[in-house]
C-alpha cells in the first residue's frame, strides 16, 4: 500500500491522480446505444419464450438473476420495435426500485435479450475504464445514496436517465481500477462458492431429513401403518404420549427485570425480545422457561413457530400465548425438534388450528395431542438427531463465514473505492 495524498473534490476528497467522471462520459461512443434506456414493451407483445426481457426485478447487486427472467418477446417484435439488444459485458442499471441505481454486468445468456424501459444499458469505454470497477462503484453504498437523492416521483421513486448520467464517480488510473476490481472480485468468488456450499448442504439436509425421519437408519424390514410405511421396530404413538404441558407461573415484581422471548416462524428458533421491568409488562400472566422446553406459539404455529429453548434463554418468560411442553421419558428432544419439520407434522399443526384466516388461526393442543406419529427406539432417535444436527452446524458455520466475507467486502469497498487505501500495481501483486 502506498502513501496517499488527497485533493478536494465535489463529492469529498480524492487521492491525487484520481478524477471525477459523470456516468454518461464513461460510455463507449464508438458503439451504438452505449448509454440508453431499455425498451417500452406493451403487455400485448409479451410471450412465453423467445428473446428475453430483462426487468428491474431480474437484477441483483453485482450479478444477473437469470432464473427469474420469465417474460419474452418474439423476433418479429424485436425488429418491429427496433429494440436494443443487450450484449455480454454491458452494465445494466436500474432506474427504480430499491435501491435505485443498483447494477450488474450482463453475462452471456446464450440467447438474445433486451431490457425494459427502467433498465439503462451502459457500454463502458474499456480503453479508459474497467467495467468491473465501474460496476463495483455503481453498487457502492455512497453512489446508491447519491442516485436516490436525484430520484423523483409521487408514487414510485425513479431516476431519469439524464440525472443518472450526471452522477459523478471517482476514477483512479486504469491499472489501479483493474487491481481494485480484482481484489473485490476475489472476495465475490469466495462469497459465491460459500453460497453454493450452503445451498447444496441445505439440499442434502432436506433429503436426509425425509429419509431418516421416516425410514430410519439401516432398516430392511418395514410395516404399513395409518401414516405410511415405517421401520418394523418403530412404534406408533399419540403426541400426548410424547409431550406434557408445563406451567411455571411468574410472580411479577414491579422493579424486577424480565427477559421476554418469542419463537420465530419457519422454525427460526427461540429469540430474545425486549428486557422489561415487571411494571412495564402489560400482560401479567407470564411463565418461566427452562433449557430444553419445547415452545409453541398458539397463533403462529401454522407458520412453523416452534422450537427448543436454548441454554442461554433459560429463565426467560412468555405469556399464555405460548404452550410450553416437556418431552416424556424415552423421548429425545433433539429428535422431536427435527421431527416437527416433516410435512406431515406441518399438516398436523394446520389441522389442529381453527380460524377464518391463516394469520388469525388459534392452535388447539388438545386436538394435536390426539395425532399419531412414528417413534424409533431412543438410541436411534439420538443417532438421527446427531446426524441432522451435524449437518445443521456445518450450514451455520458456512453462514457465519459468509457473513464475515460480506463484512470484509463492504469494508474493502469503503477504503478501496475512496482511495483511503491505495493498492500497488505491479506484476507481482497482480499475479497474486
Amino acid at each position: 500500500m502506498g502513501e496517499t495524498k488527497f485533493i478536494t473534490a465535489e463529492i469529498g476528497v480524492l487521492p491525487e491522480g484520481w478524477k471525477l467522471i459523470d456516468i454518461k462520459s464513461i460510455a463507449d461512443r464508438n458503439q451504438e446505444h452505449s448509454f440508453i434506456d431499455g425498451d417500452w414493451i406493451e403487455a400485448k407483445y409479451i410471450e412465453n419464450n423467445g428473446i428475453r426481457l430483462i426487468q428491474t426485478g431480474n437484477i441483483g447487486i453485482g450479478h444477473f438473476i437469470e432464473k427469474e427472467t420469465k417474460k419474452y418477446i418474439s423476433e418479429k417484435t424485436f425488429h418491429e420495435l427496433n429494440c436494443k439488444e443487450v450484449k455480454p459485458g454491458d452494465i445494466l442499471i436500474c432506474r427504480l426500485a430499491a435501491p435505485i441505481g443498483r447494477a450488474c454486468i450482463a453475462p452471456d445468456l446464450g440467447t438474445k435479450a433486451i431490457t425494459a424501459v427502467d433498465v439503462v444499458i451502459l457500454k463502458v469505454n474499456q480503453n479508459e475504464y474497467s467495467r468491473e470497477y465501474i460496476n463495483y462503484y455503481l453498487n457502492f453504498e455512497k453512489t446508491l445514496q447519491r442516485m436516490e437523492s436525484f430520484a423523483s416521483g409521487s408514487t414510485r421513486q425513479r431516476i431519469s436517465r439524464t440525472n443518472l448520467g450526471n452522477v459523478l464517480i471517482a476514477i483512479p488510473p486504469l491499472t489501479e481500477q483493474r487491481k481494485i476490481a480484482a481484489i473485490l472480485s476475489s472476495v465475490d468468488e469466495a462469497i459465491a462458492k460459500t453460497e453454493a456450499i450452503i445451498e447444496q448442504t441445505e439440499k442434502v439436509k432436506k433429503g436426509l431429513m425425509q429419509q431418516l425421519l421416516t425410514k430410519g437408519i439401516g432398516h430392511t424390514k418395514f410395516k404399513k401403518t395409518e401414516i405410511g410405511e415405517i421401520p418394523d421396530s418403530w412404534n406408533l404413538v399419540k403426541l400426548a404420549d410424547v409431550f406434557e404441558i408445563v406451567k411455571r407461573p411468574v410472580e411479577m415484581r414491579d422493579e424486577e427485570e424480565y427477559q421476554l422471548v418469542t419463537v420465530k416462524r419457519r422454525y427460526g428458533g427461540v429469540v430474545p425480545r425486549e428486557r422489561l421491568k415487571g411494571k412495564q409488562i402489560k400482560v401479567k400472566s407470564q411463565f418461566y422457561l427452562k433449557h430444553g422446553d419445547f415452545l409453541i406459539s398458539k397463533r403462529q404455529i401454522v407458520h412453523g413457530a416452534c422450537e427448543v429453548v436454548p441454554k442461554e434463554l433459560e429463565g426467560s418468560i412468555v405469556s399464555n400465548e405460548y404452550h410450553t411442553l416437556l418431552v416424556k421419558n424415552g423421548i429425545d428432544i433433539d429428535f422431536i425438534r427435527w421431527y416437527v419439520r416433516l410435512p406431515m407434522m406441518q399438516n398436523y399443526f394446520l389441522l389442529s388450528s381453527v380460524g377464518v384466516h391463516i394469520e388469525k388461526m388459534l392452535f388447539k393442543i388438545e386436538d394435536w395431542f390426539k395425532r399419531i406419529i412414528a417413534l424409533p427406539p431412543l438410541e436411534e432417535q439420538k443417532q438421527i438427531a446427531n446426524t441432522l444436527s451435524s449437518i445443521e452446524q456445518s450450514i451455520l458455520k458456512n453462514q457465519k463465514y459468509l457473513e464475515q466475507l460480506q463484512t470484509i467486502k463492504k469494508a474493502l469497498m469503503q477504503v478501496l473505492l475512496t482511495g483511503k487505501v491505495r493498492v500497488k500495481v505491479d506484476n507481482e501483486v497482480m499475479s497474486q
